[in-house]
């Protein structure tokens, strides 16, 4: 302080000068508590400094969100915001701040009174970026270079590449060891069906866990909304995912939702787009043969009186062209009227009904919108979702809300509390008929292919479907409710909804007792529930066929109904609780700045209870909600229209109710010496409810071990050009839990008994007070790679894995009355590996040309089971179509096998198999006399080579990126016509008939046998569709998806009204461009699947 100030001051308060003379000693004490109130004054009233500047990568100069500001000399930290900015406040006048980001080297920042922004901030990738990657194990987070175990790692970028409404299918062709299965019947129905390093169990679920913020998610995958996911980590082999113990034999998928951050300003986030796609492409089925042939054998046949019996039915139902082929024979009409209608039927094509009437093109609509921030003791992240979904099969629709909020307090040093909570409605119409319209006796869901579904002017026509026409005009005079089946009006009338909620709530605290261990505490509580109403009304073909079939003719003509003239209501509802408690130590400390521990120390309880119910009402009024209760249940009643045989009246009520209890501990630990050498180990030990009171005090603990040697770090290492290697090694056990079996006897309630009339129970399962777990032992040897400033990045991993105790099928002597025995006597092994490279081709300050390749191998086969299938088992059963498992010893878990086959016979065009090793037509004792050793081994039915190559390049503000996928090494068994003509016009249809064998000769040029007139020789055509002739290979590469990019900031444009702005356009399954097979057929497809269409995206992503 100026000493005129300080003159200035006395003057004004001790105006009379004369009185400081006389007390000149109590004048400096008078100045000295001056200067000192004037010294605390000022300090208080000292000006802020504001210091303000924007952090960039040095590399593509972007800003960088999240980056931490620290002042060293107060300690504050701050985040930047989207578009990489900070505003610092502080009283200091000069010092230094520390700028860190992940994956980059921390910059320092000099600041002074003179010098106090803005400040632009570059900082450069660190050359061990591979090591910065954090991952979760959904227990704790680490950094990538303390991991010895497989770990891979999705950030938000990779996650938002593709566009859609789920959260799994993101993953897509960017995991390595991930692989989809799109040609299973879980596949075809939307269930997930992927697999990660292959299959390690046999009949126990074979799908990954997920975990979301650290708990297991027992509900929908597909009610997760992909804009709450922050982070995606995979755990693949013992190391990374044993602490999950008996959940973990599949691997584990852990997704980190979005978090706020301490002292960031709100963030505002908007994402928003809409996905059209095409209609399916009815027209690609191979399943099809035309109405003009398909008409000219139903003639063939006609004339040789393959329809005789079914003409003299007086109800059975029979095609349009064979009735009017028996109205001509009748005299009920001439020749030349019967051609006429028979003509104008040949050009007629029901595929085209099919897509104009019951096809759309799809509509999916997704919004998200988020919040972020924090302040000092506090940060918090919330958002909605809105998504509308309209399937390509019109009536079908789905629409979900979303709502997801995460809550951190920080109210005292070393203590935080963390609360979130996350709620989905989902809301669903199932309204679509194609999946059951089929007519008369043919194959599901076949009908004839020059069937009318509309007339001119878009009204509904009838088919021929359980009765012929001439019964069906006649019905409603004899009595009975309307007979006719339109498949235009059961679309419109259809009522089939479903509703799901699913809410999780939880509540976490954690507390730095000393330097390094924290203790926490988290509680998770997860309800879901849902609820399917399917209400056929009168107007329905279901009810009114239904009502027709069990009424009964008194002796005096009259019609009762034992089945009210009403509606039917057929109602299922399942309800989830489950609550899991945590307990956890968590301790880090590093010793002399050599030696780095890291340990982890817990237990854990959980309980899951799954309630549901089936029922069905009828007589049901939807206005009144109310139903005829009085429905007799336990009488067989007689069936019309034929009056042969008798039936029940169908109850379909059913209760469940199951309650599984876990408690756990685990602890893993790893040390580090000198950023070089790491170990770790993990075990845990898992009880439940499940199993055998014996199995559960056994207690056998599921453990890990693994080590990692940063060899780039070692003084005798200097390869420039290869500055990071590292090698890791693990080894341990995973486990897996098979819930169908149990430790006691359980019996499964039947409905009525034929003889008694009431309930009975039969034995499900005997009881096995042995049962347990079943337990996956992997070995995994990895190197991670990184060549001179990233130009090539990646890593190699070979693993081998042994599965035992696997639940399996072993005979039992008939005297204990069960013919089978279900539990732990089966056993695999497996091998394969994983190999990821990443280059930075080009990498220029405007343009940059990135890659990204992954390809996995995996070979497994089964090595131990007791029970040998019979022939057919293993014929139908392995086909690779349905995903079932039919184990061989010896062979792969999921393989194809065929009856052996030669070339076609010159004379007759037959097929041929071998018989005592000759040539045979003998189809009867091919068949009966085949043992499965001598079935033909074609291959496996699941690819063992598979991968992606994704290429992105970057102009500026523009990207594009590109996603090729290969699966190779695998075969499929293609589908064929019938080789009878009878069995072609009940729906054995396909395009190969145009190739059947026709005249000697033909042999040389095609593999389709002759068609065979009646009598047909159905073992012939079961020789040929499970023969050798109808497998190809599987393999083929496909143009999976595309997107282009623009995005612009305000550092870019500063009159903008936001941060940031993305426009995007996505294109999804865009088509296949190699084959093996030489048929155009997609080998991924489940049988009688069309092609996944093409798909276009446009979407906005924007932050204010």
């Amino acid at each position: 302080m100026k000493k005129t100030t300080i003159k200035i001051v006395v003057a004004l308060l001790c105006p009379n000068r004369s009185w400081i003379n006389h007390h000149r000693t109590k004048g400096f004490l008078l100045i000295f508590f001056l200067l000192s109130l004037n010294s605390s004054v000022f300090a208080q009233a000292k000006i802020k400094n504001i210091l303000i500047g924007t952090v960039y990568s040095a590399d593509d100069n972007k800003p960088l969100l999240g980056a931490t500001i620290h002042n060293r000399i107060s300690g504050v930290n701050i985040a930047t915001d989207i578009n990489g900015n900070f505003r610092l406040v502080t009283t200091d006048t000069s010092g230094v701040l520390d700028i860190s980001f992940i994956g980059y080297r921390t910059g320092q920042l000099f600041f002074s009174s003179k010098s106090r922004g803005p400040f632009k901030v570059l900082l450069n990738l660190d050359a061990s970026i591979l090591k910065e990657v954090i991952v979760s194990t959904g227990y704790q987070n680490l950094p990538k270079e303390r991991a010895t175990g497989s770990f891979v790692q999705l950030d938000s970028a990779l996650i938002n590449r593709r566009v859609s409404t789920d959260i799994v299918s993101r993953l897509e062709g960017v995991v390595p060891g991930l692989l989809f299965n799109r040609n299973t019947s879980n596949s075809a129905n939307g269930t997930t069906d992927i697999n990660i390093r292959g299959h390690s169990t046999l009949f126990s679920n074979d799908q990954p866990l997920i975990v979301i913020d650290g708990f297991p998610y027992d509900g929908d995958l597909n009610n997760i909304n992909p804009n709450d996911i922050e982070s995606i980590t995979v755990l693949k082999d013992a190391a990374a995912a044993s602490i999950w113990g008996v959940r973990s034999g599949n691997g584990v998928i852990v997704l980190t939702t979005k978090k706020g951050k301490q002292n960031q300003k709100l963030v505002t986030e908007l994402n928003a787009n809409v996905t059209i796609g095409k209609k399916p492409d009815l027209f690609y089925s191979p399943n099809f043969l035309d109405a003009n042939n398909y008409i000219n054998i139903e003639q063939l046949l006609f004339k040789q009186g393959y329809y005789n019996s079914l003409i003299n039915d007086p109800t059975q139902a029979i095609s349009p062209v064979v009735q009017l082929l028996a109205d001509q024979q009748s005299g009920k009409i001439s020749t030349d009227e019967a051609n006429s209608q028979i003509n104008a039927l040949r050009n007629q094509d029901v595929r085209k009904d099919l897509s104009n009437n019951f096809y759309r093109t799809s509509v999916l609509q997704q919004y998200a919108l988020n919040f972020r921030g924090g302040g000092d003791k506090s940060d918090y992240f919330f958002s909605i979702g809105d998504d509308h979904n309209l399937s390509s099969l019109d009536g079908n629709s789905n629409n979900r809300i979303t709502l997801n909020g995460n809550y951190n307090f920080y109210p005292v040093k070393n203590l935080q509390i963390t609360a979130g909570i996350n709620f989905i409605k989902t809301d669903g119409k199932n309204n679509s008929p194609v999946s059951n319209i089929n007519s008369g006796d043919f194959f599901a869901g076949y009908i004839y292919p020059y069937a009318k579904l509309v007339d001119g002017h878009g009204n509904s026509l009838p088919i021929v479907k359980d009765y012929n026409s001439d019964f069906i005009n006649s019905a409603p005079q004899k009595g009975y409710l309307n007979w006719q089946y339109r498949p235009l009006d059961e679309l419109n009338n259809a009522d089939n909804t479903s509703n799901s909620l699913d809410n999780r709530i939880n509540l976490g605290i954690s507390y730095k007792i000393i330097p390094g261990l924290t203790a926490g505490f988290k509680y998770q509580y997860e309800n879901a529930s849902v609820l399917v109403n399917n209400y056929y009304s009168t107007a329905t073909y279901y009810t009114r066929n239904l009502i027709n079939e069990y009424s009964q003719q008194n002796a005096n003509g009259s019609f009762s109904y034992p089945i009210p003239n009403g509606g039917i209501l057929q109602q299922s509802n399942a309800l989830l609780n489950s609550h899991h408690f945590r307990g956890q130590l968590n301790y880090s400390t590093t010793i002399k700045q050599k030696h780095e521990f890291n340990a982890i120390l817990g237990g854990e309880v959980s309980s899951t209870g799954n309630i549901g119910s089936s029922n069905t009402a009828y007589g049901y009024d939807k206005n009144t909600e109310s139903n005829y209760s009085q429905i007799n249940f336990s009488d067989y009643y007689n069936l019309s229209p034929s009056g042969v045989g008798s039936s029940q009246i169908p109850n379909n009520q059913s209760f469940f109710r199951a309650t599984d209890h876990y408690i756990s501990y685990f602890s893993n630990v790893s040390y580090t010496y000198d950023s070089r050498y790491t170990f770790s180990l993990s075990g845990r030990i898992d009880r439940s409810n499940l199993f055998g009171v014996s199995t559960n005090q056994k207690s056998v603990p599921l453990y890990s071990a693994g080590l990692s040697w940063d060899l780039g770090k070692e003084q005798f290492y200097h390869v420039d050009w290869l500055p990071y290697l590292k090698l890791r090694a693990t080894y341990g056990y995973n486990a897996n839990v098979n819930k169908t079996a149990t430790a006691v006897t359980t019996l499964l309630q039947q409905s009525n008994s034929y003889y008694s009339g009431i309930p009975y129970n039969a034995i499900a399962n005997p009881g096995n007070p042995e049962l347990r777990w079943e337990k996956v032992r992997m070995t995994n040897l990895g190197i991670d790679y990184g060549f001179k400033n990233n130009r090539v990045t990646g890593s190699f991993e070979y693993y081998f894995k042994k599965a035992s105790d696997l639940f399996g099928s072993s005979p039992l002597p008939p005297s204990t009355g069960n013919p089978l025995f279900f539990g732990n006597t089966a056993s695999t092994s497996g091998n394969g590996f994983d190999v990821v490279i990443n280059t930075r081709n080009i990498y220029g300050n405007d343009f940059k040309w990135t890659s990204n390749i992954l390809i996995s191998h995996v070979l497994d086969k089964v090595t131990g089971y007791n029970e040998q299938s019979n022939v057919v088992t293993y014929l139908t059963g392995g086909s690779g179509n349905a995903g079932l498992i039919t184990p061989l010893v010896g062979e792969p878990i999921f393989a194809i096998y065929s009856y052996r086959s030669g070339p076609l016979t010159h004379g007759k065009g037959d097929p041929q198999g071998f018989l005592n090793g000759q040539l045979s037509t003998d189809y009867a004792s091919i068949i009966a006399n085949t043992p499965v050793q001598e079935l033909y081994y074609n291959g496996p039915s699941r690819p063992t080579t598979f991968g992606s190559f994704r290429n992105t390049f970057t102009y500026k503000s523009w990207s594009l990126s590109a996603n090729i996928i290969f699966k190779l090494n695998y075969y499929f068994r293609k589908s064929s016509t019938s080789i009878s003509y009878s069995g072609i016009v009940y729906g054995g249809v396909n395009k190969d008939f145009a190739n059947r064998w026709q005249k000697p000769g033909d042999e040389s040029i095609t593999s389709v046998p002759s068609i065979q007139l009646p009598p047909s020789d159905n073992n012939r055509d079961f020789f040929y569709q499970y023969s050798q002739a109808l497998v190809d290979k599987a393999d083929n590469i496909r143009f999976q998806d595309l997107k282009v990019s623009y995005d612009l900031n305000k550092s870019q444009k500063p009159k903008l009204p936001f941060s940031r702005i993305q426009i995007y356009g996505y294109v999804n399954n865009i088509g296949i461009l190699w084959r093996a097979n030489h048929d155009h057929l997609d080998p991924d497809l489940y049988a009688g699947s069309t092609p996944l269409p093409l798909t276009i995206s446009l979407g906005i992503n924007s932050t204010f």
